[in-house]
């Protein structure tokens, strides 16, 4: 299901009753947009259900049980890259949080939707990137812009899921080699000065592939080389490789969309006997699991 991330500042909320109030107010307005836009106002057959991650009801310094700030960031940056458009909200006061998720989505490739009381700073605006901003002096602006929004953008963040799911297949057996070669090193602490991080943040990138897929690709090819990590993957089917896959496309039945991700995910993880139709079965279990009973 398409997940949307909504943002907005959160230090210093529980010291201050009336903007408590009125961002609590400006998040529900926003959450209840959305669902309007995508369930409510529909008839059953036109909905399009999304999830919501908001950090102003997990995540807020005071009503979060008192999470690590290590907890925050890594929960926080999981849930973007799981998602497929960042709404900020935004109030009278700075936040660098707020930044840093623009950034996160940024390179993710979501789109923005960026509400403010005054027009937005002209790096934000600047940002050469899919960023809509929106002057919303009340609440009936502010829904009113997150739906025209979400039709706008409703393709992309449908097919969302899709393009995550094609984004890490891509990394998956990269993120692996890396992972194990990383968690089975003796020189830890020497190998991420060379490439002057500490070792949590190679701990932090080396998590997932979608971790991975937005670390510059210069940091990846230093660390794969100091780990011993080949990065070497095959980019096209011989013409054996062809046959096999198109035997197995046939056989099975499977639609273009399903054959193309098993052709890329084969080529990208260098997988070995693609001559054999019967190793494209195989991967087609990898590539789609069967639901667990």
């Amino acid at each position: 299901m398409p997940q949307l991330y909504i943002a907005c500042p959160l230090t210093g909320l529980d010291e201050d009753r009336e903007r408590l109030e009125a961002t609590s107010h400006r998040v529900e307005t926003v959450q209840r947009a959305v669902i309007e836009e995508t369930e409510t106002n529909r008839i059953d057959g036109e909905k399009w259900p999304v999830t919501m991650h908001v950090p102003f009801k997990i995540s807020r310094p005071g009503a979060d049980g008192g999470l690590m700030p290590t907890t925050i960031y890594g929960r926080n940056l999981d849930a973007l890259l799981d998602s497929d458009g960042l709404i900020v909200v935004t109030d009278r006061y700075c936040s660098a949080g707020i930044g840093q998720e623009i950034e996160w989505a940024t390179r993710a490739g979501i789109p923005i939707l960026y509400l403010s009381h005054v027009q937005a700073s002209r790096q934000i605006l600047g940002t050469p990137h899919n960023v809509t901003g929106v002057v919303c002096e009340d609440a009936d602006t502010m829904a009113g812009q997150v739906r025209i929004w979400l039709r706008t953008h409703r393709a992309q963040i449908q097919t969302g899921p899709g393009r995550r799911a094609d984004r890490n297949l891509a990394y998956l057996q990269l993120t692996a080699r890396l992972r194990t070669a990383w968690e089975q090193s003796t020189d830890r602490t020497p190998q991420a000065a060379q490439l002057k991080l500490q070792p949590g943040s190679i701990d932090s990138l080396v998590a997932s592939p979608a971790r991975v897929a937005l670390t510059p690709w210069w940091t990846i090819c230093e660390l794969a080389m100091i780990l011993g990590v080949s990065l070497e993957a095959r980019r096209s089917l011989t013409y054996a490789e062809s046959r096999a896959w198109v035997k197995a496309v046939e056989d099975a039945g499977w639609d273009q969309k399903v054959a193309d991700r098993l052709r890329s995910f084969a080529v990208t993880n260098a997988t070995d006997d693609l001559e054999l139709p019967a190793t494209w079965a195989v991967l087609y279990q990898v590539v789609y699991p069967p639901p667990r009973q």
